[in-house]
């Protein structure tokens, strides 16, 4: 926890999946980069794409690489889907995309091309949804070769059936002001948003705005997504001259579908912290974690939940500007420590955790101020999108943080309650600091967790004893034996 002063841990705490390996094809810039000082201690799961149709998945097998489900068409397909995340080949995606074809309502939208979408609105009124991964940041990292047209702002809304007519598209883009339209869009998002996971929607062109479809469009489909091949023969032979539009509406959906699928293995190839965002924030856990505790492991896996955090990163500070000296244990030694804190099975992480030495490299005192920097400055989608694991000791030091205003600018706390204190003091004082400086949403640093109630020097304190602390991982204890730290002799 943070102390004032102190950076990112130079506080005293007194009181699996493997990594999937993508096939990329795109250019090297554009696949993430974990950096040099970070080490991946748990993995998070790959992205999932979601086809509603057959085609659709199908069609993403040829280009893409990532898992893939078929749902069905529609709303509630959908929410099934959702419900049935058990079933799923991954249970916790980092990301979950929709993909698959969608009408254009927007006459800029040729059939044949493929978007992704940044916004989704309501037929409704309703306020609009956001893609919290999509971002100006995608436009440079497609393969050039399979870039979709590339929007400002690609909005889509959805209809509770396939609209046909070319005047129904115009009258729903009135309305609505959106340029595709599909009938999954919108429950995807909010199911997406209430399971905590980061979503994306890509869609291509079908039919443009002016195209007109048949009426028993609706009807070529089964509840499974699959083509029901009776209805297509049916109404060629009705109408033969159907044949045309369907062969043209099968080429168009097969080029969009290709770059479509192009596009969503792209935001596959996403690093976790590269989908951090206000709504999904990445968890910043400093300390001097002298030593760590298992409840360091569960407490930030109980945050990374609760703020449903794509990533997280524990970093270990190399000197506390608030005391004289460096913590009792060497740089190396707690970093050895937190490996094997966080390493421990006595925490189910949610999502990737990073284990980062950065503090520890750079000389001098441990600022917080000085570390969010670093983190914008090499990844500047992390200006507001980054918690602050802190304990609620350190939040009542915060005024004499160094630069304390600007780290609220970069980065909100999340707070746990540490005892002595209890829920009703610290919300008490969040209430105040809000009206002393401005801070309308102090009240929301609270996390709903339990209180940490551990202490690094009580666990020195039994070492010094000959004592095996509670609390400990079998590796932290092992790296503490090993190593001769806090006064432990093999002797006693």
């Amino acid at each position: 926890m943070e102390r004032p002063n102190e950076g990112l841990g130079g506080a005293d705490h007194s009181g699996s999946h493997a990594p999937v390996e993508l096939l990329v094809r795109y250019p090297r810039a554009m696949q993430g980069q974990v950096d040099p000082l970070d080490e991946i201690l748990h993995a998070a799961e790959p992205p999932l794409v979601l086809c509603p149709l057959g085609f659709e998945r199908r069609a993403f097998l040829r280009f893409g690489k990532l898992p893939v489900v078929t749902t069905g068409p529609g709303a509630d397909a959908i929410t099934r889907a959702f419900a049935e995340r058990d079933r799923w080949p991954v249970r916790q995606p980092r990301l979950i995309i929709l993909l698959g074809l969608a009408g254009a309502l927007n006459e800029k939208y040729a059939a044949g091309t493929a978007h992704a979408v940044e916004v989704v609105r309501s037929r409704f009124g309703d306020a609009p949804m956001f893609a919290p991964v999509l971002a100006p940041m995608l436009a440079p990292m497609l393969d050039q070769r399979a870039a979709p047209m590339r929007d400002p702002e690609c909005s889509i809304v959805e209809s509770a059936q396939i609209v046909v007519d070319a005047r129904e598209k115009s009258q729903l883009r009135a309305r609505t002001g959106a340029d595709l339209v599909d009938t999954e869009s919108r429950t995807f998002a909010r199911c997406a948003d209430a399971a905590g996971i980061p979503w994306a929607i890509v869609r291509g062109v079908s039919d443009d705005a002016f195209c007109a479809l048949p009426a028993e469009f609706a009807t070529f489909v089964d509840a499974a997504g699959e083509t029901r091949a009776t209805k297509v023969i049916a109404a060629l032979l009705r109408r033969p001259t159907l044949i045309r539009t369907l062969m043209r509406i099968g080429r168009d959906s097969r080029t969009a579908m290709r770059d479509a699928s192009f596009t969503a293995d792209a935001l596959g190839c996403l690093q976790p912290i590269d989908l951090c965002s206000a709504r999904h924030p990445l968890v910043l856990f400093g300390g001097s974690f002298d030593p760590p505790h298992a409840r360091h492991a569960t407490m930030l896996a109980d945050a990374m939940r609760v703020l449903q955090s794509p990533c997280a990163i524990a970093m270990p500070a190399a000197l506390n500007p608030l005391k004289c000296a460096t913590p009792p244990a060497p740089p190396d030694a707690r970093l050895a420590l937190c490996r094997a804190n966080f390493n421990a099975s006595v925490a189910d992480f949610p999502a990737e955790l990073r284990l980062s030495s950065l503090e520890l490299a750079r000389p001098g005192p441990s600022y917080t101020i000085d570390t969010l920097e670093s983190l914008v400055a090499r990844q500047p989608k992390l200006r507001g999108a980054i918690r602050l694991l802190v304990g609620s000791d350190a939040i009542r030091s915060i005024e004499h943080w160094h630069r304390w205003r600007e780290v609220l600018a970069l980065a909100r706390p999340a707070v746990v309650v540490r005892p002595p204190d209890t829920v009703g003091q610290t919300v008490d004082f969040l209430a105040d600091f809000a009206a002393r400086h401005g801070f309308a949403d102090a009240d929301s640093w609270l996390l709903p967790i339990p209180p940490l109630d551990l202490s690094s020097t009580s666990a020195r304190a039994a070492i010094l004893r000959g004592e095996r602390p509670t609390g400990l991982a079998d590796g932290v204890w092992r790296e503490i034996t090993k190593r001769g730290l806090y006064g432990f002799s093999g002797a006693r």
